[in-house]
């Protein structure tokens, strides 16, 4: 079994990218999909992600995570593929895991494992509810791709691409299953930690709340979500839930392969 290890960045974020790879090994291949805001930041590219053999580099004008995403699927080419960053790091021990995972689960088109932080430790408390990009993994047959809609510099939303992902993946019918075992080492820190002072995050949570849940669970979450901040944050719970609101309203439609609109909740 093959592993292609996925690692998306953009501008000067591909000069960290050489610490991500292990000492080569048969079994795992590096797509490395690298955006650039200008021509000329390809020329930061580190000599050795063009020297080895088992990194493959590929080119994205422009900014959208979910874009970036979308271009390193596009390359990937082995059975398994592992959604990455650029300031992970992997050990043989996490890919043994990923392979003996596939291989006792051949039922399994998606696997969600666990991440460590830099320090070894749980990166967050796990539930099947919530699920970051460097946790998941994937049979490269399945045929979902990310919203570009969502994600850092998406269309539309900041945030939320890994939730809508798995619902588009789950509405496919495809099977998943969730691991305890490790993956990553990453480290701590999420977008979520500005929650309370980023509008815009507060719309994106909104959207991603309706395209998972459907409306009247949306609502609903968007009520607690608000008291949560109100009761643990002493924040004004109101502009958090409009907020909320208004990105639920914004992503009611969504485009078809054929360019026309159809309703997803």
């Amino acid at each position: 079994m093959t592993v292609d290890i996925l690692i998306c960045t953009i501008d000067e974020g591909i000069m960290k990218v050489p610490q991500v790879l292990m000492s080569p090994r048969g079994d795992v291949r590096y797509v490395v999909s690298m955006q650039y805001t200008a021509a000329e930041k390809k020329e930061w590219v580190p000599e050795v992600l063009k020297e080895r053999e088992d990194v493959d580099l590929v080119f994205l004008e422009g900014k959208g995570l979910s874009r970036n995403r979308n271009n390193a699927l596009a390359h990937a080419k082995g059975d398994v593929v592992v959604m990455a960053d650029d300031d992970n790091r992997y050990k043989d021990a996490f890919i043994r895991n990923i392979v003996k995972a596939y291989e006792t689960h051949p039922e399994a088109d998606v696997i969600c494992f666990q991440a460590l932080n830099m320090k070894g430790e749980p990166l967050h408390l796990y539930t099947t509810e919530y699920v970051c990009s460097v946790e998941m993994t994937w049979r490269k047959r399945v045929g979902v791709r990310f919203d570009e809609r969502f994600g850092l510099g998406g269309k539309m939303f900041c945030a939320g691409e890994e939730q809508v992902w798995m619902k588009d993946a789950e509405r496919a019918g495809y099977h998943i299953l969730y691991m305890k075992h490790p993956i990553v080492m990453t480290p701590s820190g999420t977008t979520g930690e500005h929650f309370l002072g980023n509008k815009q995050l507060q719309v994106s949570k909104g959207a991603t709340f309706r395209y998972v849940y459907g409306t009247v669970f949306a609502f609903w979450r968007t009520l607690k979500e608000a008291g949560w901040w109100m009761v643990h944050q002493g924040a004004n719970p109101f502009p958090i839930m409009l907020n909320m609101m208004k990105g639920a309203n914004e992503v009611g439609v969504k485009k078809d392969s054929d360019g026309e609109l159809e309703m997803k909740n």
